[in-house]
């Protein structure tokens, strides 16, 4: 095996990190030896904490720009190959999204940046220390010495200095960057977040004169309004399981109404669909204040006048009149929410739904304040005119994700100091002159805030690569500049528990305290209440603002992509061929737009357009969305990158974003035609649509229709349990969440956008969309373990065969590749390996195999086995526990993250067990019954809530 370039980890360099202390409740490597991939070496020191073969899970929380998750890390030898969500938070209890899950494949990801280095050369750490607190100092000018020195020198020229940090939910973070901006006033600090548009931010302060962010309490609503928002779309577990908990009782059902102009999955989702440009959203929001005060007497807030304007031209008055009672009706127990990208009056429109209603159903909270698009394009003109000594990106990157990279590449490879802190390599650290790469979070310490929770970071494994924890570099820099601080982040972190947060617990030692709060990972830490006045000159203001609202060729509505978010998880094939749940499109995303919008400009599917808004352009390829408002285009961001594993893949549609955040676009036709690579069009089955839905009204006369079709196979209960899943498609919302989680667990390998351009893609289980953009159906889709399975008979080698327990299983090793099982399912749920997928992955990667899976090589069949890896190891576990398996022990990777329990495992010989229950149901059925392959999945009907006074 030939040696690997220096700085990139190995096997055999991660087998030998050593057993690292990490500090309390951590992990530790145990030291091996390794002279090849064949040979086994027994530990030479294990850690106390990890035995070989069994697993060690660890709480942490996984950060993500303004939100962050609390997970669960499951580790084998102190190597991190899982992330599911932590069952201590309340709000979670167990679910995850695809965004944290990936995190495995971004710690082993090739396009990380193993060591410090200073114009492309290695410098030791001290000396890039020293460096950053160079560039930064007050009587420094930054300037680099010449080549070969190794260090930034200061001239004496004067200057400021400008720090972007990426947007956080962490306390202690947050307090330290307090500190770097009273220790150094020469210093700027914006905080942006790419992806969070500018919208909400400047609607709270116009409202209320500071950057509050509205919470959705879900749990506490019955009914839910949204305008342009998207809560529903898996990247916020909490809001979805509370969301599916307001809908499992039929007696009670939350209602949810929304308006917007590109389809959602929310949108998807609705009882009640308004399909309306963005630019007319807030005309209609405010009409709806004037009917809330017209025909119910709804109160204004102190000093608010009534909004003025006329009513929009869609939709019907009448519509409108059973929305505004319907909000009545629900009182507090109504909630109002705009979406991100949302112009500012939206969101102040929504500040006074809710408190016209008296809400208790959304909470205001305090926020980080982030740049707007002004502020990053203003500071850019002061990095041109030499304004800055030194510019530092920390966990951002202005020259990709701006609405002016270019700008922004050259302002930091002209600037006299440039500087990138951050983990994997990317555009702007291309553009500088000193790269410190910093930890990945499963190698770092931090603390979070969510709501009244507080929640922990720390590390799973200890570093792979010659990194540093990005506070602990600028703790380092207070200290070389003469100033106070802790030793390290963590030291910081526990100061300020100890001071702060140890009050809440009560007399505690605090090691005891801090133990406990590391295995939890999470604790009780409630805000104060945020009382804020709404402002009435900002209402006013608002409400004039969009009866003025002039008309555009297009609206534009740009969103982070489902899968790759703001472009920061790019580099992770799992989310890049994750389908997007309603145009299915994965390796980039098309421009969306109305079939009525495209035929007028003579476009078709897959056509070519120019769009051209904030002084930018781009070129798409177009897919026509039906139930997308007229007027209305849609883009993804987070594509389009070109520095890192993912360069190439996409359009970027940051440019497009405009330095005012404006949504005015005009479009243009493209010369040439690029279908993007998409699963729609094969994900549902053929023929009449097998998911079932009915309306709330109609749930007391509903009648299960059991049937039973004869059969040859025997069919006497075996002894021992009998495996089963039962789906609840009326909590299903059609995130792919379970998809993600699968691949993580399973091994699924990634096929790429070729491979899926044929109908290659080899996820086991798939979310098929049945109605869209109406009365839509969510339906997951997996092997079903049919009793009677058709691929059973037809395998020459019996490598499908069936289990006492109840599963279809394969048999890796006796598969020949003859697809005849694959052509005889009627669910096209099972999946061949056409191409050595797996066999081109280098080291690191490999390290985020499961390893109670086997990786599977070409020319096998493989599809959904209820991961009976963890079958195995619930039996195993309750033999040593001396006791039998009871309901609940057994958890596949896809129920344990579905954010709505849509998805129920367990022994359907129990009749106590939920999954029985559940399949006894009588709004249960098996798909495709009438084959008389007798699935052991069944499905319960989605149950809609729809207005009664609006007709189906």
């Amino acid at each position: 095996m030939p040696d690997p370039k220096p700085g990139t980890m190995t096997r055999r360099s991660f087998l030998g990190t050593g057993a690292a202390a990490l500090g309390a409740g951590t992990v530790a490597l145990g030291s091996t030896g390794c002279r090849g991939r064949r040979t086994a070496v027994p530990y030479t020191r294990r850690p106390p904490e990890t035995v070989p073969g069994l697993a060690t899970h660890y709480a942490t929380t996984c950060p993500a720009g303004p939100r962050s998750w609390a997970v669960l890390v499951k580790t084998r030898e102190g190597r991190p190959v899982h992330v599911a969500g932590n069952d201590e938070h309340p709000g979670l209890r167990g679910a995850a999204c695809p965004q944290a899950m990936a995190g495995i494949q971004a710690l082993y990801g090739p396009g990380r940046l193993g060591s410090p280095t200073l114009r492309g050369g290695p410098i030791p750490w001290p000396e890039a220390a020293g460096a950053l607190a160079e560039a930064l100092a007050p009587a420094g000018a930054g300037v680099l010495a010449p080549a070969g020195a190794g260090a930034l020198a200061p001239t004496g020229a004067g200057g400021r200095a400008l720090l972007l940090a990426g947007a956080t939910t962490s306390p202690t973070r947050l307090r330290l960057l307090e500190d770097l901006g009273r220790a150094l006033p020469g210093l700027e600090i914006l905080a942006w977040a790419p992806g969070e548009g500018a919208g909400a931010q400047a609607g709270a302060l116009a409202a209320y004169g500071a950057p509050l962010r509205v919470r959705p309490r879900l749990d506490k609503a019955r009914c839910l309004l949204c305008l342009g928002a998207d809560p529903l779309d898996g990247t916020d577990p909490a809001a979805s399981r509370a969301f599916a908990a307001a809908r499992r009782d039929p007696g009670d059902m939350i209602r949810l109404w929304v308006v917007e102009g590109p389809l959602s999955l929310t949108g998807a989702n609705a009882d009640h669909r308004l399909a309306v440009r963005p630019s007319r959203i807030a005309a209609l929001a405010f009409a709806l204040a004037r009917r809330l005060r017209g025909r119910h007497g709804a109160p204004l807030p102190p000093g608010v006048a009534p909004p003025e304007g006329p009513d929009p031209p869609e939709p019907p008055p009448a519509l409108l009149d059973v929305l505004v009672d319907d909000l009545w009706a629900c009182g507090p127990g109504a909630a109002v929410l705009a979406g991100p990208a949302m112009p500012p009056e939206v969101h102040v429109a929504a500040h006074l739904l809710n408190a016209m209603l008296g809400s208790r159903a959304v909470a205001l909270e305090p926020a980080q304040a982030l740049a707007t698009p002004g502020d990053l394009a203003a500071a850019l003109e002061g990095a041109r005119a030499g304004r800055y000594r030194a510019l530092v990106a920390w966990g951002t990157n202005p020259a990709y994700a701006s609405p002016d990279p270019d700008g922004w590449r050259a302002a930091f490879a002209a600037a006299p100091a440039s500087v990138w802190v951050g983990s994997e390599a990317d555009e702007t650290a291309s553009a500088c002159l000193l790269r410190l790469p910093e930890h990945h979070w499963l190698e770092a310490w931090g603390d979070h805030r969510d709501g009244d929770l507080l929640t922990l970071q720390q590390p799973a494994v200890a570093p792979l690569y010659d990194t540093r924890q990005g506070e602990d570099l600028f703790n380092e820099v207070l200290r070389r500049l003469g100033h106070a601080a802790p030793g390290d982040h963590l030291a910081r972190l526990q100061a300020r528990w100890r001071e702060e947060v140890l009050p809440l617990a009560g007399p505690v030692p605090f090691p005891r305290f801090f133990q406990a709060a590391l295995h939890d990972g999470v604790m009780e830490a409630p805000q104060a209440p945020v009382r804020a006045a709404l402002r009435g000159g900002a209402v006013r203001e608002a409400a004039a603002a969009a009866a003025a609202a002039a008309a555009s060729p297009y609206d534009l509505v740009l969103r982070p992509s489902y899968g790759v978010g703001d472009g920061t998880l790019a580099s992770s094939g799992w989310l890049q061929e994750l389908p997007d749940p309603v145009h299915k499109g994965v390796w980039g995303a098309p421009l969306s737009m109305a079939p009525a919008d495209a035929a007028r400009a003579g476009l078709a599917e897959g056509d070519q357009a120019w769009v051209q808004a904030g002084g930018g352009r781009a070129l798409f390829s177009v897919h026509l969305q039906p139930g997308q408002a007229e007027g209305t285009l849609a883009a993804d961001l987070g594509h389009g990158r070109k520095a890192g594993p993912a360069r190439g893949v996409g359009v970027s549609a940051y440019p497009l974003l405009g330095a005012a955040g404006t949504t005015s676009a005009r479009l243009s036709r493209g010369r040439g035609h690029q279908e993007l690579p998409a699963t729609r069009g094969r994900d549902p089955l053929p023929g009449e649509a097998p998911a079932r839905a009915l309306h709330r009204a109609d749930l007391p006369a509903l009648v299960r229709e059991d049937t039973h079709h004869p059969t040859l196979y025997p069919e006497g209960a075996s002894p021992g349990p009998r495996w089963g899943m039962a789906i609840d498609l009326t909590a299903c919302l059609g995130c792919p969440t379970c998809v993600v989680a699968c691949q993580s667990e399973n091994n699924v390998p990634v096929v790429g956008p070729a491979q899926v351009a044929r109908g290659r893609e080899m996820h086991w289980i798939r979310v098929d969309a049945y109605g869209l953009p109406g009365e839509a159906v969510f339906q997951p889709m997996l092997c079903q373990h049919c009793e009677a399975a058709p691929c059973e008979t037809v395998c020459p080698v019996n490598a499908t065969n069936h289990s006492p327990d109840g599963l279809n299983q394969m048999v890796y090793n006796r598969c020949v590749g003859v697809r005849y099982c694959a052509n005889n399912c009627p669910y096209k749920v099972r999946r061949f390996n056409f191409l050595e997928y797996n066999g081109g992955k280098a080291e690191p990667e490999i390290l985020a195999f499961n390893p109670d899976v086997t990786v599977r090589p070409r020319g096998v069949m493989e599809k959904c086995t209820f991961c009976v890896q963890r079958i195995q190891d619930a039996r195993m576990r309750v033999q040593g526990e001396g006791r039998g398996l009871r309901d609940g022990d057994v958890v596949p990777a896809c129920a344990a993250a579905c954010p709505t329990e849509a998805i129920v495992f367990g022994d359907l010989a129990d009749p106590a067990s939920r999954v029985s229950r559940l399949s006894a149901d009588r709004r249960g059925y098996h798909v495709l019954d009438g084959l008389g392959t007798r699935p052991v999945i069944t499905y319960l009907a989605r149950i809609r809530n729809p207005h009664p006074r609006v007709a189906p």
